[in-house]
């Protein structure tokens, strides 16, 4: 067994001896380096699929496709679109010149983008990887952390076919789900105040505070 810590500071590759602090590191390398790792390790399972949940981050809610996730106060919206994974669809991205950061990612047979965009006097976060989309709306400060975070989750998730294609099979455009575009970013359809609105600050009330000095992932060989 392997273990990978990564922390708000530094990524521990232990099996390769690799220290990277994540404070000196672009928003392109942290995303590089997660997203070629490969998470075997999962701890949330829904219909049809399974995914990685970092510590550090805590899970408010979920339904089949939906996870809301806060960290350090920000709300963290998970959509996975089991739909689109059934059918392969396969969609283009226009970068943000505009933007904050807006690139494109394909990473072996995995696509999709990263944008972020300044609204108001915070960040909105749209992370699209793996047929799954990450939201967010955060400080600044908190920028790295959640696309650290968010590269994870989405990088963790397994798909599995079976179940999928039992719940949609050929009447998949009967299938009773909301739709939701995950290929478009919100800066495109002029939705970011209604998301603003949604992400407000969470005030955990638990007593029990995310872990904010590690997030580790084990994973099996």
């Amino acid at each position: 067994m392997k273990k990978i810590m990564v922390l708000l500071f530094a990524v521990f590759f232990i099996t390769g001896c690799q220290i990277v602090r994540t404070d000196n590191l672009s928003i392109d390398e942290i995303t590089n380096k997660v997203l070629n790792e490969k998470i075997k390790m999962n701890n949330m399972s829904l219909e049809g699929y399974k995914y990685y949940l970092p510590k550090g981050i805590s899970l408010k809610s979920k339904t089949d496709r939906n996870s809301i996730l806060y960290y350090n106060k920000s709300k963290i919206y998970l959509y996975v679109d089991i739909i689109s994974y059934y059918n392969k669809v396969d969609n283009t991205y226009s970068t943000n010149e505009k933007g904050f950061y807006s690139k494109e990612i394909k990473i072996g047979n995995k696509k999709g983008y990263l944008e972020i965009n300044k609204v108001y006097n915070k960040y909105f976060i749209e992370f699209m990887y793996n047929f799954a989309k990450i939201e967010a709306y955060v400080e600044y400060e908190d920028i790295n952390n959640i696309v650290l975070n968010s590269a994870i989750i989405l990088n963790s998730i397994k798909y599995n076919e079976l179940i999928i294609g039992s719940l949609i099979g050929s009447n998949n455009l009967n299938y009773n789900e909301e739709v939701y575009d995950i290929f478009t970013s919100k800066r495109e359809t002029g939705n970011f105040l209604d998301y603003v609105e949604q992400y407000g600050t969470y005030e955990d009330t638990s007593g029990e505070l995310p872990d904010e000095n590690s997030i580790e992932i084990e994973e099996t060989e």
